[in-house]
């Protein structure tokens, strides 16, 4: 990643923060916050607004605290994304941190402020602690299980913080619960994708992805079994009359997450496991807004998902440390997912 502008001259410091911090992750954040207010009639253009900087300074002070703890192993996997960090300075991307935390906490005090209500200020610490504790202090990321538990809780966290700002049983019940057990399943089927570029400086921290090992067992039959398990989650609620009928509208989507994981099984070079990735997280941001439409379906959360679909168009091609991916690259990630002699499983990464 080049940190300097188009014109030569060195990239101002928002610009390398929101690069290096992935700041198109906030999207995953507001749409899922969003959705919940709209699960508990919440749901304003007041709040919708109110929430953008929370979530942001969210997504940086996650980001932010991850690219500080994992320093040295990015060296070795994110050396593109180790040269942002070192042009802000390791120090002043600490302060950056703390004051993206600072951020969020005072958004929520102020949301608070609104809706005193003892659950919604129980889950901003909540959020605030497994986002750190992801990567310091008890780093989770470092176990091998907690690593890929808490890897899908930027899918439903957020969508319980917004219910929390007027907690009710009955939405809960149905469908914020429901919708998060059916996103957290199918997290749990691709999140570890994310491990195949990482092998390398992985190592050097003594941390093996369980995602990758479960995904090389039975020639992956237990990662394509996750990969169903959300659709018939999904399939059940509806039957039980915990989620709409609309919600089905993501079942053909299956076959497209059983594309992703092939496709992340047979890249073999860096490239392609790169692309792979990359596709892994377009993917899941695509079946996040197209599930939260679905689950939770009025004008107001298609207006969220758009734009929550803007940004994360924008920012990928324009706010991320990493190049977008080509059409070219597209093409070839395609024929990784038809069957061929290369054979392959994510095994051999």
């Amino acid at each position: 990643m080049d940190v300097s502008t188009a014109r030569g001259a060195p990239a101002p410091l928002p610009l390398l923060v929101l690069r290096s911090c992935s700041c198109r992750f906030a999207a995953y954040y507001w749409m899922g916050f969003l959705a919940g207010l709209a699960a508990v009639d919440h749901l304003t253009v007041g709040r919708a607004l109110a929430a953008v900087p929370m979530w942001l300074a969210f997504c940086v002070g996650t980001e932010s605290v991850n690219r500080i703890a994992d320093r040295e192993a990015d060296v070795v996997n994110r050396p593109e994304r180790t040269a942002l960090c070192e042009a802000i300075g390791w120090r002043r991307l600490t302060r950056i941190a703390v004051g993206a935390w600072l951020v969020f906490a005072a958004s929520g005090a102020a949301l608070f402020a609104l809706d005193p209500e003892p659950a919604f200020a129980a889950m901003i610490v909540v959020d605030i602690a497994i986002a750190i504790g992801y990567s310091i202090g008890p780093a989770f990321k470092r176990h091998r299980v907690l690593a890929l538990l808490v890897l899908v809780l930027p899918l439903i966290l957020p969508m319980v913080t917004g219910w929390a700002t007027a907690p009710d049983a009955d939405a809960l019940g149905s469908p914020v619960l429901p919708a998060a057990a059916v996103l957290a399943t199918f997290s749990l089927g691709l999140a570890g994708i994310k491990d195949i570029t990482d092998v390398a400086g992985d190592r050097l921290l003594g941390y093996s992805s369980l995602w990758l090992t479960v995904a090389g067992f039975g020639r992956g039959a237990a990662v394509y079994a996750l990969v169903v398990a959300p659709f018939a989650l999904d399939a059940v609620f509806v039957v039980l009359h915990l989620l709409p009928v609309a919600s089905l509208a993501v079942t053909p989507c299956v076959v497209v997450s059983a594309y992703v994981v092939r496709g992340a099984s047979a890249a073999e070079s860096t490239e392609e496991r790169s692309v792979a990735r990359e596709v892994m997280h377009s993917y899941t941001f695509l079946f996040l807004a197209a599930y939260l439409l679905a689950a939770m379906a009025s004008p107001g959360m298609a207006a969220v998902t758009a734009l929550g679909a803007c940004h994360w168009l924008l920012a990928s091609r324009r706010l991320h440390w990493a190049p977008a991916i080509t059409r070219a690259q597209l093409h070839r990630w395609a024929k990784t997912v038809v069957p061929s002699s290369r054979g392959g499983t994510v095994e051999r990464v």
